[in-house]
């Protein structure tokens, strides 16, 4: 476990080193601060924001619309892949359905979402209609790799659907599922500041983008807002991984 742990972390500080080198780098390439900031000047604003009570309101906002796109995908996707799973007609009819939403130009229809709804729920659309195609694929994969001996010995005792639920599908797919709620969580992220941005969410992270925008002595904090939202993504999906790893522990 302690192997584990060091080697997570060594691994996360050599990937980091590389990526601050990489700035440097291209910062000495490019040679203008107004083009590309020093790293030095981005950190100092991202510890800034940090007591800025705006910037937090903006991230509760932001995260709130990150939480219900993914609990609204995560509920749908995982009950109709499981009905699918369930019944291969039902999972033919809707095919197509999830095809055609996985196809999507999504941020192409962005404006046409927002003159049906607001921009605070507008992000939220979008996120799902990305999220959700990637997680019913993910869940049916999931439920189809259930051990196939299990599930026809649970039926040829006639064990009720809730208990094989419950005691055979969900011990078998929890870690996965766990593992992609961090991955899921980590892109809705991502997802949903970037529809701010377009649609000029009030009190938000991507609105804080927008403002970053009117000269070159914001670049700074434009470069500090994206190492908040990417250090917001990886930690999320860190976690996923963590709570992965212990579930399937607990199941041995």
């Amino acid at each position: 476990m302690k192997k584990t742990v060091w080697k997570n972390v060594w691994q996360t500080a050599v990937a980091l080193a590389l990526l601050v080198g990489a700035w440097l780098v291209v910062w000495a390439i490019v040679g203008n601060d107004s083009i590309f900031p020093p790293f030095s000047d981005s950190v100092k604003a991202f510890f800034t924001y940090f007591i800025d009570g705006g910037f937090w309101r903006a991230l509760g906002s932001s995260f709130l619309r990150v939480l219900i796109a993914f609990l609204i995908s995560f509920v749908l996707a995982g009950g109709l892949a499981f009905v699918s799973y369930l019944y291969p007609t039902f999972a033919r009819i809707f095919a197509p359905v999830a095809a055609v939403i996985r196809v999507l130009p999504v941020f192409a229809i962005v404006f046409l979402l927002l003159t049906w709804t607001s921009a605070s729920v507008t992000p939220v659309l979008v996120a799902f209609l990305s999220l959700f195609p990637m997680l019913y694929t993910a869940f049916f994969s999931a439920f189809s790799g259930v051990d196939k001996g299990l599930v026809e010995m649970s039926k040829a005792y006639k064990v009720p659907l809730k208990k094989r639920i419950t005691q055979l599908y969900l011990p078998s797919v929890a870690p996965f599922v766990v593992k992609e709620v961090g991955a899921g969580l980590g892109f809705a992220v991502k997802l949903v500041v970037s529809a701010e941005v377009l649609v000029r969410t009030a009190r938000s992270l991507g609105y804080l983008v927008l403002e970053t925008q009117s000269g070159y002595t914001e670049l700074p904090k434009l470069f500090a807002l994206v190492i908040a939202v990417c250090l917001i993504g990886f930690l999320l999906e860190c976690l996923g991984n963590v709570l992965a790893k212990a579930i399937e522990r607990g199941l041995r």
